[in-house]
C-alpha cells in the first residue's frame, strides 16, 4: 500500500471517530434538554395555556436545527453550537422585521393546539395579544406596500430625535418633545386566581397638575388645558381632553395623535410585570387613575380603525377586553366582532362566540348574533368547504335565528346600505314590525350595530346569502317556530334596563345617530370627555377639593350675602337650597349646566334637519358646522337673570319686612283712637 493511500485511510477513519464523538455528544446535550422541559410540563405553578400563543420561531429553529444537523459537513461537527450563532446572527441581520404570518394559518398548522383551547377551563386564554400586530405602521405596509410607508419612514428618521424612547402600544413621532416623568406610576395589587392585579398612581406633583386641569375643565376654555400640556406635553387627560377638542374640529389626525401620545405616557410608567400580551393583567375600572388607560385604549383602536388597520384595533380591542373581562366597563364586546371580520380573523371571532358563550350568553347581542355567522360564512368560503347544493350548514341556521331573534333590525339594516331585497320577503309580517315596540336597550344595541358594521353587509355575495336565509326565516315563523314567540316574550324583561357601560360605549363611540337615540335623562346630564359616566363607587387615591368662586363667577346663589338675604324670605327652603348647590357643583353651577344643554340640543338639532332635507339622496356631502354659540353672553345672560330674580325675592323681603314693622304701629294708633 503506497503512502498516499495510507493517509488517506487515516483521514477516513478520524473522520468516523469525529461524527462518532459529535453524535455521542448530540445524545448527552439532548437527554438534560429532555429532562428540562419535562420537569416544567409537572410544574404546578406553570400557565397550561403558554402553549397556544408561542410564536413561531421556536418552530422554525427547531426545524432550522435540525436540518443544520442533518447537512452539516463534518469539519462543522466540531463547533455546532458557533456556526449555529453565526447563522442566526446573519438571519436576523438580513431579516430584521419578519413578516407578520396569518393568525387563521397558525390555527390550522397547530390543529392539537385549538382542541387544547376548546377543552380549556380558561377562556381568557383568547384574548392573548400578538405584539407583532400592535404596530398600525406594520399593516400599512401590507396594504399599500413597503416601499410607500418605508419612505415616509426614512423621512421621519431623517429627523427624528435621539431622546425619544421605543415603544411599542404607539411610535413616537418625531416632533414630539422628550417624555418626561410626571409621577405617574403603576403599582402591583396582588395576585389572585392566575391573575396579577395593577393600578395607576399619581404622585404629589402629579396631583397637583391634575388639580390645575380640573380648573381648567370648569372654566369651559380649551386655553386653559393648552396651557396645562405646554407646560407638561404627557398629561394624560388633558391629551384626552384636547383630543376630544380637535375631534369636535374635524381635526382628526390631530386628535389621533394626542392619542398615542397618551398611549406613549402610559406605556413609560407600566410596571415591570405588567405582561400585557398574557391576558392575565387585570385593573379595576372604579378606580378614577385607571379610567383615563382604558378611554386612551378604547379611542386609539376608534382612530386606527378608521384609518383602516382594522387587525391592529383588533389587538387593543383584545387588550382593553383582557384589562377587566367580568365587567367590561367599555363594553369592548360591542366592537371586537367588527374589528375581526373587517381583519379577516373570521376564526378568533368564532372561537372567542363558542368559547364565551355558555357563560356570557353573547348570542343575545345583536352584534354577535349577525357577525359570528357573518365570519363562518366567510371562513368556509376562504377555506372552500361549502359549496353549490350542500347541506345547511352552520352559518345558515345562525342567520336564520338571528333574523328570528332581531327581525327588526333587518329594515334599518338595508335601509343604511340602501338595497333592497324581494318584496315578498321584506313585505312579511316578520320584518314589518315597528322598531319603536323594542324595549330600550334592544333598540340602542340594534342602531349601534347598523351604524358601526352596516359596510360589512354590502357586498353582493353577502346580500345573495342573506336573502335567501331571509326566506328561510319567513318559512319558519309561518311554522310557528318557538325562537321567535319565545324569545319575543323574553326580550320585554331582557332588554327594558340599559347597563351603564353600554351608555357609556355609545358615548365615546362617535356615532351621532346612536347618540341622539339615547334617552332624555342620559342626554341631559353633564357629562366629562375624560371621564364619562363615572361607575357609582367610584374611588380615588386623593380627594378633590372644592373649587371656592368668586361671587360672579358661579351661582348667585353661591354668594353669601345673597344666601342672607334669601333666608329672610318666609318661603326659604335651606334643604332645597343645598341641594341646587350641590347639584351645580362641578360644572359651574346650574346656569352653566342648563347653558351647555340647550348648546348641544340646538347642535344636535341643526345635523338632525340637516340630515332630514337630504334623507334619500346619495353621497351627501358633510353638513357645514353649526353657528358659533358665544358661550360668554350667554353665561352673562344667566347670571343678569340670576340677579334679577334675587333683586326681586330682594325687594319682596324688603316690603314683608317694611310691613311687619309698620303693623304693630298700625296696631297703636288704633287702639289710642278707640281709647
Amino acid at each position: 500500500m503506497s503512502s498516499r493511500a495510507f493517509r488517506r485511510l487515516n483521514r477516513d477513519a478520524d473522520v468516523i471517530r469525529i461524527s462518532e464523538n459529535a453524535e455521542e455528544g448530540k445524545e448527552l446535550e439532548e437527554e438534560p434538554e429532555f429532562i428540562s422541559v419535562a420537569c416544567k410540563k409537572k410544574t404546578p405553578a406553570a400557565n397550561p395555556f403558554a402553549l397556544l400563543n408561542e410564536s413561531d420561531d421556536a418552530e422554525d429553529e427547531s426545524e432550522d436545527k435540525e436540518e443544520e444537523l442533518n447537512t452539516l459537513p463534518s469539519k462543522v461537527a466540531k463547533k455546532p453550537r458557533k456556526k449555529k450563532k453565526r447563522r442566526k446572527a446573519r438571519v436576523a441581520k438580513e431579516e430584521p422585521e419578519p413578516e407578520p404570518r396569518d393568525s387563521d394559518q397558525e390555527r390550522e398548522e397547530g390543529e392539537g393546539e385549538g382542541e387544547e383551547t376548546e377543552s380549556s377551563p380558561v377562556p381568557h386564554s383568547l384574548l392573548k395579544v400578538d405584539r407583532r400586530f400592535l404596530n398600525a405602521e406594520n399593516e400599512m405596509r401590507r396594504i399599500f406596500g413597503s416601499k410607500v410607508v418605508r419612505g415616509d419612514q426614512v423621512r421621519q428618521k431623517a429627523h427624528r430625535k435621539v431622546h425619544l424612547r421605543p415603544t411599542v402600544l404607539a411610535t413616537p413621532k418625531d416632533t414630539w418633545p422628550k417624555i418626561e416623568k410626571l409621577g405617574l406610576t403603576m403599582q402591583q395589587d396582588g395576585v389572585r386566581d392566575w391573575c396579577q392585579y395593577f393600578h395607576f398612581e399619581h404622585s404629589p406633583a402629579y396631583q397637583k397638575i391634575q388639580l390645575r386641569f380640573w380648573e381648567a375643565v370648569d372654566t369651559f376654555d380649551p386655553n386653559s388645558i393648552a396651557a396645562i400640556l405646554h407646560a407638561h406635553p404627557y398629561h394624560v387627560d388633558s391629551l384626552l381632553q384636547m383630543s376630544e377638542v380637535s375631534r369636535l374640529g374635524e381635526d382628526i389626525q390631530m386628535a389621533s395623535e394626542l392619542i398615542e401620545r397618551a398611549l406613549c405616557s402610559f406605556e413609560s410608567s407600566f410596571h415591570t410585570l405588567f405582561n400585557y400580551t398574557q391576558a392575565n393583567c387585570r385593573l379595576d375600572y372604579s378606580r378614577a387613575e385607571n379610567r383615563s388607560f382604558f378611554l386612551t385604549l378604547f379611542r386609539h383602536l376608534s382612530y386606527i380603525s378608521r384609518r383602516g388597520c382594522h387587525r391592529t384595533a383588533l389587538e387593543f380591542c383584545k387588550l382593553l377586553l383582557a384589562l377587566n373581562p367580568e365587567k367590561d366597563p367599555l363594553c369592548a364586546l360591542l366592537i371586537i366582532d367588527y374589528c375581526a371580520v373587517r381583519g379577516g380573523e373570521y376564526r378568533f371571532l368564532i372561537d372567542l362566540f363558542h368559547a364565551w358563550e355558555p357563560h356570557r350568553n353573547l348570542s343575545q347581542l345583536p352584534n354577535f348574533a349577525f357577525s359570528v355567522p357573518l365570519a363562518m360564512f366567510h371562513s368556509q368560503n376562504r377555506e372552500e368547504k361549502e359549496g353549490e347544493g350542500g347541506g345547511e350548514t352552520e352559518a345558515n341556521k345562525r342567520l336564520q335565528d338571528a333574523l328570528l331573534m332581531f327581525p327588526c333590525l333587518l329594515p334599518i339594516l338595508l335601509d343604511k346600505c340602501g338595497v333592497t331585497l324581494d318584496p315578498a320577503v321584506t313585505s312579511h309580517s316578520l320584518f314589518t314590525q315597528p322598531i319603536e315596540r323594542e324595549p330600550n336597550g334592544l333598540k340602542l344595541l340594534m342602531k349601534l350595530y347598523v351604524e358601526r358594521s352596516h359596510s360589512l353587509w354590502k357586498e353582493p355575495e353577502v346580500l345573495t346569502w342573506l336573502e335567501a336565509n331571509c326566506r328561510v326565516a319567513v318559512a319558519r315563523a309561518n311554522d310557528k317556530d318557538p325562537l321567535n314567540t319565545d324569545f319575543r316574550a323574553k326580550a320585554v324583561k331582557r332588554y327594558s334596563r340599559v347597563p351603564r357601560n353600554i351608555y357609556r360605549h355609545i358615548l365615546i363611540s362617535d356615532l351621532d345617530r346612536v347618540v341622539s337615540a339615547l334617552p332624555p335623562d342620559m342626554t341631559q346630564t353633564s357629562i366629562n370627555s375624560y371621564d364619562p359616566l363615572p361607575p357609582p363607587d367610584s374611588t380615588c387615591g386623593y380627594e378633590r377639593p372644592q373649587i371656592q368662586r368668586g361671587p360672579g363667577a358661579g351661582d348667585v346663589a353661591e354668594n353669601p350675602l345673597l344666601l342672607l338675604l334669601r333666608s329672610l324670605l318666609p318661603n326659604y327652603n335651606h334643604m332645597a337650597e343645598g341641594g341646587r348647590q350641590q347639584g351645580g357643583g362641578g360644572g359651574g353651577g346650574v346656569g352653566i349646566g342648563a347653558m351647555i344643554h340647550r348648546h348641544v340640543d340646538r347642535v344636535r338639532q341643526y345635523y338632525e334637519d340637516y340630515y332630514a332635507q337630504h334623507e334619500g339622496e346619495e353621497n351627501v356631502p358633510p353638513p357645514p358646522p353649526p353657528p358659533p354659540a358665544d358661550l360668554r353672553r350667554e353665561r352673562m345672560r344667566e347670571l343678569l337673570g340670576g340677579l334679577d330674580d334675587v333683586h326681586q325675592d330682594l325687594m319682596a323681603a324688603l316690603r314683608n319686612i317694611v310691613g311687619g314693622l309698620a303693623a304693630p304701629n298700625e296696631h297703636s294708633d288704633s287702639s289710642s283712637s278707640d281709647a
